[in-house]
């Protein structure tokens, strides 16, 4: 059987991507998005003449035929910035990744127990976080920031997650490689380098749209190829049996008979919707508080990470150190992230955090005063982050094994592949997906897919 129409769900970056290349190669691309807008996780909010993405997003990678591939589609509305990006540690900002300076900042009882750490380690078994980075940094960094910080983020005791969850979002949280700093030894021998080392992002520079710029460009020229796309839709329903596909019932009552169907949502809706068992997988959901303030940034950085328990937010960033026409002129923007599971008591009354959040402000040097926040615009996202509990290998390999044996079934992207990773990584498995459709498209069955980087380097 010859493909001719794919459905994908989920408008954001990995489905957009594989949609751009199987509309380029003749067939029909029907996108179905829960969202007003595409971009998915990586989209953009714009407010007047402010703009806001969803969290510190930036084009960087090692893959040269995805950086080909972001600057074909940017085009000339792109600049390159250098990374800048800080932790508040001990009442004090400091550069992360960590340089020598940082250690002056510390406590001086604090930097000896560091030194003893490096030369008193002994290695834990296990293969949970609290294990990982006790080993891979010491106790003393855990104890004082890693487990608050990650407590605080992830709402879960660092010891029942899975030490995945430190090789994804802090070995890989420094970007290059070159700076990576995956054992207390390599953390101390980045601090001691003379000169650090500049890494290069990319970044929309219209001024108007933010990172949404990139996904808004895919859509444009799948629609000019004869695509479609349904917002604000779902998939109510899905009719056909366990082991195949039949038609897609979508929210607004319409119908899709996809040869393909291509999942970038949660993978646990898609079970339900199979009537399979919902898999214990879990999402961590996100509210971010946009403010408006006055004055210029107050830091250098684009982001920076919060770990003090008595600080409500857990990281910020400022989209006009990315592009300074992202607000105007003695102005500046400011994205707090406050995450939560869905339906929570912060998700359900986000407002109950204003007061805290501009009590904070000002403590960290974020504002002068409350005064100097004219307005604070909340933003739900739900499933922003997969949550790799101890045993979620066990549950995700049982599921993607039990999903395989559905013909015309791929899965693609952060939420629909359960991985925790970068838009460099989505687009890069959007780019080889389609790779594998076109070139065996007479076939007709494609197995569940998903890029193995992570889960088996190299």
């Amino acid at each position: 059987m010859l493909l001719k129409s794919v459905a994908i769900i989920g408008a954001g970056v990995a489905g957009l991507t594989v949609g751009y290349h199987l509309s380029r190669g003749g067939m029909k691309i029907s996108v179905v998005e829960s969202e007003d807008r595409v971009g998915g996780l990586a989209r953009s909010f714009r407010y007047g003449d402010f703009i806001f993405d969803v969290g510190p997003h930036r084009f960087h990678t090692d893959d040269q035929k995805v950086l080909r591939f972001i600057k074909m589609i940017l085009g000339e509305d792109l600049v390159l910035i250098p990374r800048s990006s800080g932790v508040y540690f001990y009442g004090k900002y400091h550069d992360w990744p960590l340089r020598l300076k940082s250690l002056f900042k510390l406590p001086p009882k604090l930097t000896l127990r560091v030194a003893r750490d490096l030369l008193h380690r002994r290695r834990r078994p296990g293969s949970s976080f609290e294990d990982y980075i006790i080993n891979m940094y010491g106790s003393t960094l855990y104890d004082t920031f890693f487990r608050i910080y990650t407590r605080k983020f992830l709402k879960h005791n660092p010891a029942t997650i899975h030490s995945d969850w430190a090789r994804a979002g802090i070995d890989r949280a420094v970007i290059d490689k070159r700076m990576q700093a995956n054992t207390l030894f390599r953390l101390i021998q980045k601090t001691l380098l003379p000169k650090p080392i500049t890494t290069e992002f990319v970044y929309p520079s219209t001024g108007r749209d933010g990172i949404q710029l990139f996904s808004d460009r895919l859509w444009e020229d799948i629609r000019r190829n004869g695509g479609e796309i349904k917002l604000n839709t779902t998939v109510a329903e899905i009719r056909g049996g366990k082991d195949r596909l039949g038609k897609l019932v979508l929210s607004d009552g319409s119908l899709l008979s996809p040869d393909l169907l291509i999942w970038t949502a949660p993978i646990n809706v898609l079970c339900r919707l199979l009537n399979l068992d919902d898999p214990p997988l879990r999402y961590l959901s996100a509210i971010l508080y946009n403010a408006e303030t006055d004055g210029e940034p107050p830091l250098p950085y684009q982001w920076c990470y919060y770990g003090q328990e008595n600080i409500v937010f857990n990281r910020i960033s400022i989209p006009k150190n990315f592009y300074p026409g992202t607000a105007p002129p003695g102005k500046t923007g400011i994205s707090l992230e406050v995450t939560c599971m869905a339906d929570d008591d912060v998700w359900n009354a986000p407002e109950k955090l204003f007061s805290a959040l501009k009590e904070d402000m000002v403590k960290v040097g974020l504002v002068s005063s409350p005064q100097s926040i004219k307005t604070v615009h909340v933003e739900k996202v739900k499933n922003v982050y997969p949550i790799y509990e101890l045993d979620y290998l066990k549950h995700l390999n049982e599921i993607l094994g039990r999903l395989s044996r559905i013909p015309s079934l791929l899965l693609l992207g952060r939420t629909g592949t359960f991985w925790y990773n970068n838009m460099d990584h989505s687009i890069a498995a959007g780019m080889e997906a389609a790779e594998d459709i076109i070139s065996s498209r007479h076939h007709g069955i494609h197995p569940v897919y998903h890029r193995n980087d992570f889960w088996n380097p190299g």
